[in-house]
Order: structure tokens, then C-alpha cells, then sequence
């Protein structure tokens, strides 16, 4: 997509339509519709953060906290999949996500321990 955000939001909102009224149409499960349905929902709840935040005195640390609730969120559903019959296979991003997890809670501690001192 090119143009302004306003032409986007236009053309997205125009997509999403012909996809409800086709999906209204068939009445069958698409290929890809779960997918889909995670794409917007994580868009809806962005725009929810995004419209929540311009109301907040504290932009930034609204949005900060928010990705912080979500990766929280995500994590912990990563967690009940891993402990889960099916989260029994290793994918390459375990290895990253266990890299980055490490690299998180060494840059957590570092900010708590500028906090006490």
C-alpha cells in the first residue's frame, strides 16, 4: 500500500468488506482465515492502544506499557503451548526467543538496578 495513512485506512476498510461480504457469500472456513482473523485482531487492539494513548497526558509510557502487556500476554500463551502436547517440538524460534528472553531480563536488571542506586 502506498499513500497516506488516511488512503490506506480507506482502501484497508474497503478490502475488509469485500472479504466479509465474500466470506458472508460462502459461508465456508478460507484458507488463511485464522490467520486473518490474528491480523486484525492485532490490529484492533492496536488502534485501541493508539486511540487510548492520544487521550493520555503520557503518550509514550502509555504505549510502552501497552507493548509490555502484550508481549506479557503472548509470552504467557507461549508458556501454556510449550507445556501443551503439541509444544513439544523445538522450532528455530525457540533459540531466538530463548536469546532474546536472556537478553531482555539482563537489560531488566540493569534498569533495576540504575532505579536502586
Amino acid at each position: 500500500m502506498t499513500g497516506s495513512l488516511a488512503e490506506q485506512i480507506a482502501e484497508l476498510r474497503r478490502q475488509l468488506t469485500t472479504v466479509d461480504a465474500q466470506l458472508a457469500k460462502s459461508g465456508e472456513k478460507a484458507e488463511g482465515l485464522e490467520d486473518l482473523k490474528a491480523a486484525v485482531d492485532n490490529l484492533r487492539t492496536s488502534v485501541w492502544a493508539v486511540l487510548s494513548a492520544s487521550r493520555s497526558s503520557n503518550y509514550p509510557g502509555f504505549i510502552n506499557r501497552f507493548r509490555l502487556r502484550r508481549a506479557i500476554d503472548i509470552l504467557r500463551q507461549v508458556m501454556t503451548d510449550l507445556e501443551s502436547e503439541t509444544g513439544r517440538t523445538l522450532h528455530p524460534e525457540h533459540s531466538e526467543m530463548q536469546i532474546l528472553t536472556q537478553q531482555l531480563s539482563d537489560r531488566i536488571g540493569r534498569l533495576r538496578g540504575q532505579s536502586s542506586g
